[in-house]
C-alpha cells in the first residue's frame, strides 16, 4: 500500500539530527492517515487520530527549538526569519487542532493533507536553506 506521505531522498538536509526529526514528523502523519483511512471520514478525531496530531504538534514544537539552536550554533544568518516561520506554522497547526475540536472541521484526509503540505513546504522550502548554508561554509 502506498504511503500517504512519501520520503524523497532529496530532502535530506545532510544534518543527522534533524533529518531523524523530520522522518518521525513524517512517521507521524502516515500513522494518522492510516488511522482515519481505517476508520472511515470524520471518524478518527474521536480515536487516536487527534493523539497522533497532539504528538505531532508536540514533536514539532521539539523539533523545532532543536533546529534553531542548531542554526545559532551554526551562526545561520537567517536564524530570527526561521524562527518567525516556525512561530507562524505552530499557530497553524494550533488554529487547525483547534477547528477540529471544536468541530469546524472534520478530521479526514482532506484536513490530513492540508498537514502534509504544511510539513512538506517547511522541510523543502526552509529546512534546504539551512543545509545549502552550511554547505556552501
Amino acid at each position: 500500500m502506498k504511503k500517504f506521505l512519501s520520503w524523497r531522498d532529496d530532502w535530506y538536509l545532510g544534518i543527522d539530527e534533524i533529518d531523524q526529526q523530520h522522518l518521525r514528523l513524517v512517521e507521524l502523519v502516515n500513522q494518522t492517515a492510516d488511522l482515519i483511512n481505517a476508520a472511515g471520514s470524520g471518524s478518527a478525531g474521536n480515536g487516536g487520530g487527534m493523539e497522533l496530531v497532539l504528538q505531532l504538534q508536540e514533536e514539532t514544537r521539539q523539533h523545532f527549538r532543536d533546529e534553531e539552536a542548531f542554526m545559532r550554533a551554526h551562526d545561520y544568518p537567517h536564524v530570527t526569519r526561521h524562527h518567525r516561520e516556525h512561530a507562524l506554522l505552530q499557530a497553524e497547526l494550533k488554529d487547525l487542532i483547534r477547528e477540529i475540536e471544536e468541530g469546524k472541521r472534520d478530521f479526514d484526509i482532506e484536513t490530513l493533507t492540508s498537514l502534509k503540505y504544511w510539513l512538506i513546504d517547511h522541510v523543502i522550502e526552509s529546512d534546504l536553506d539551512i543545509a545549502h548554508y552550511l554547505n556552501a561554509k
